[in-house]
């Protein structure tokens, strides 16, 4: 019988192929890992890029004008008597008298209502709310712009998937350039839409049974316009050097032409001034999906609402970070002259940091006149600084000092 001349590997030998597959598969997966990071950073980049362009598109078709959501002469009324009213009880006025039903032979008619307009449900019928907070582009804590449904911070601007836009999106109020691929949190409550030629996905404000939990018209998107660009630049004014930024914020219902945005021809900064960009923390996110620290913040609504509870909502138990809940966090944006980049929050905290140097005024927290503005409604908290994650203090984009007219959320590389 003859003997078999194979030799089976020893137990040395196995472990050295072992380690060397090990060490291989160690220095690929960070490079694979880098790789599919930089394709989602890319592919936000390129969605952002297409909404821009459907909000340009948009803009030609109404002779410069951004949709904004709110009518530019809520503020004034026909005859300048709404000036110093309420937003809501304003916009109350204005439908009752623009936007009335009326029966006639040829049937009812009414005028179109501002505002979102979601795209159609299943059953072919449009949506609107008559609710402010889904006109004005965007809710102060208090003032006379305020959520009636005690959500502030929230408004129009979170929703360029507004059915006005949509119509230059392929007509889909969820196409899924609204999302950046890292926008998790929100797309796996999504996918549920994706597939149905645009028809809005109802949320609970439409039908309490809802699958969407969230007392909105629209699901968000992942990108925002800046709520600076979208009002008159008087409302963010630049304070004086010296003075207090209190007495430079001016509520866009205090004067009739508050809510008449500027053309974005008039931004003096155009590459260095955002117009949409990535709302949650998304790039080198260094914590988990959902924000720790909403429960303990005035915004409370952002808590899990549980079984039966209204009064809250978040997205199957989990709300997101926004962009500025760290100094690591790099959100996806695109610039009024259209330029797109990732916006450092810790590098767009030391602008501001420098413009209020400039100005003489980094010590005295009530006297801060960066580049982004400490006296409104929010004080130096801002856009829920409140909730961060971190030491970051940055509320550029939402709330920048001089609107799009002068104002800038970085300074200019040197």
């Amino acid at each position: 019988m003859k003997r078999s001349n194979l030799r089976a590997f020893t137990l040395v030998e196995l472990l050295v192929v072992i380690s060397i597959i090990a060490l291989l598969v160690g220095i690929l997966l960070p490079a694979i890992s880098r790789a599919r990071d930089n394709a989602q950073i890319g592919q936000s980049k390129s969605n952002i890029r297409n909404v821009h362009t459907a909000c340009n598109l948009y803009s030609n078709d109404h002779k410069g004008k951004q949709w904004i959501g709110a009518p530019e002469m809520l503020s004034a009324g026909p005859d300048g008597s709404w000036t110093g009213l309420t937003a809501q009880n304003a916009l109350n006025q204005w439908s009752g008298r623009y936007h009335v039903q009326q029966q006639s032979g040829a049937g009812s008619k009414a005028t179109i209502f501002p505002g979102i307009k979601a795209c159609e449900a299943d059953g072919g019928a449009h949506w609107y709310s008559t609710a402010i907070d889904n006109v004005a582009p965007f809710l102060f804590d208090s003032g006379l712009t305020t959520s009636v449904n005690g959500l502030p911070r929230t408004g129009a601007w979170r929703t360029p998937n507004t059915r006005q836009i949509a119509e230059y999106m392929e007509d889909k109020c969820y196409h899924k350039a609204y999302w950046a691929p890292k926008d998790r949190v929100i797309t796996r409550e999504l996918q549920q839409c994706w597939d149905k030629d645009g028809t809005m996905c109802l949320t609970t404000l439409v039908d309490s049974q809802a699958i969407l939990d969230i007392p909105l018209l629209l699901q968000p998107s992942t990108y925002s316009w800046s709520p600076a660009n979208m009002m008159n630049c008087y409302v963010f004014d630049t304070p004086a050097d010296g003075d207090s930024p209190q007495d430079y914020f001016n509520d866009p219902m205090s004067f009739a032409a508050g809510f008449r945005a500027p053309t974005m021809s008039q931004a003096k900064y155009s590459s260095q001034k955002t117009y949409l960009m990535e709302t949650h923390w998304l790039q080198n996110l260094t914590t988990g999906e959902c924000g720790a620290n909403w429960g303990d913040s005035a915004a409370a609504y952002h808590v899990a609402a549980g079984d039966g509870n209204d009064s809250t909502w978040s997205y199957d138990g989990c709300y997101p970070h926004y962009f500025n809940a760290s100094w690591r966090s790099m959100p996806v944006a695109s610039m009024c002259d259209g330029s797109v980049t990732g916006v450092s929050a810790e590098t767009a905290e030391k602008h501001d940091y420098v413009v209020a140097g400039q100005r003489g005024n980094t010590s005295d927290t009530s006297q801060y006149n960066g580049l982004w503005h400490r006296g409104t409604p929010n004080g130096e908290n801002g856009f829920f600084v409140e909730c961060r994650s971190d030491w970051a203090q940055w509320s550029g984009h939402v709330l920048t000092t001089g609107g799009m007219c002068e104002g800038r959320d970085l300074l200019a590389e040197e």
